[in-house]
């Protein structure tokens, strides 16, 4: 009898009862060095499939000091599996490579988007890496002795310590949009922008916003052909009370009526959440 070795194993324990479409999503509580995220990965490479995998790991302590926990060991056997699938199949570009070839016609023609490794040619090696954490949002004191500091955290009650990153997967994460959508970075007027879903839900949740940045967001409803665009920003973005008065008529201008504003824990959380629904429903159209 031929021994296996433990990816060869999982992947024929998978192979029986795993769809090969994208809805199937295969998840291993005790992720350890990430076997069975190697296993998908190389059935998904042997019958075209797009299963997604999702690894959950504590993140105990090792003695090996490049990789000081078993996180460190899963996160580095996923790159180097993707590394060598790459190298081994030349013949085929990377699924990112291959969804900027298509991006131009997402919009106008949703059909034409590129469905990972679903024709046979392209690779979907990419992951992302979520660690658990508390909210971005300062929680609301109710002691009156503090009161002074409760008024400044009104004012800017997203904790100093976070990112745009941060705040914006808390936004995803609350509202139900599915984190393995494409979101593309962009630099605009010195603002960081996310463009998720090919141009559907654009988010920049910078300080101090112009209306030099905003005519300039409006640009990527055209430059992705995106027929449907809302945009979100952080109630405190923009430099003063003008800019965003005029900020919402530039955007109307340009057809985009569909804008929130996030102020910490005060979202408006049902225009946000029919933003994102809309969101979801018009990207699966593109991946059907």
């Amino acid at each position: 009898m031929k021994r296996l070795d433990s990816k060869s194993f999982v992947k024929n324990l998978l192979e029986p009862f795993c769809a090969k479409d994208d809805a199937t999503i295969v998840l291993d509580f005790f992720s350890g060095s990430a076997t069975t995220a190697h296993s998908v990965m190389k059935l998904n490479l042997e019958d075209n499939g797009t299963r997604k995998f999702i690894m959950v790991q504590l993140s105990e302590e090792t003695d090996n000091t490049e990789f000081p926990t078993i996180c460190e060991i899963g996160k580095e056997r996923i790159r180097r599996a993707g590394e060598k699938i790459k190298a081994d199949n030349p013949d085929k570009d990377e699924k990112r490579k291959a969804d900027d070839n298509c991006l131009s016609s997402v919009a106008s023609k949703p059909k034409a988007m590129c469905n990972s490794t679903a024709d046979g040619r392209t690779l979907d090696i990419g992951f992302k890496v979520f660690k658990l954490d508390n909210s971005n949002i300062k929680e609301r004191d109710s002691n009156f002795d503090n009161l002074e500091q409760n008024l400044l955290d009104a004012v800017d009650n997203i904790k100093p310590d976070r990112t745009s990153e941060d705040l914006l997967y808390e936004i995803l994460l609350k509202y139900g949009l599915d984190l393995t959508l494409p979101i593309e970075e962009k630099l605009i007027e010195g603002k960081k922008v996310f463009v998720i879903g090919y141009g559907a839900l654009i988010v920049c949740l910078d300080d101090e916003i112009t209306t030099d940045a905003v005519e300039q967001i409006t640009k990527l409803k055209d430059e992705y052909q995106s027929s449907i665009t809302r945009v979100v920003f952080k109630d405190g973005s923009f430099k003063d009370a003008v800019v965003k008065t005029n900020a919402l008529q530039v955007l109307k201008q340009f057809g985009i009526d569909e804008v929130v504003s996030v102020e910490g824990d005060k979202m408006d959380i049902d225009k946000l959440k029919n933003i994102i629904d809309k969101t979801v429903e018009f990207v699966k159209e593109g991946n059907r």
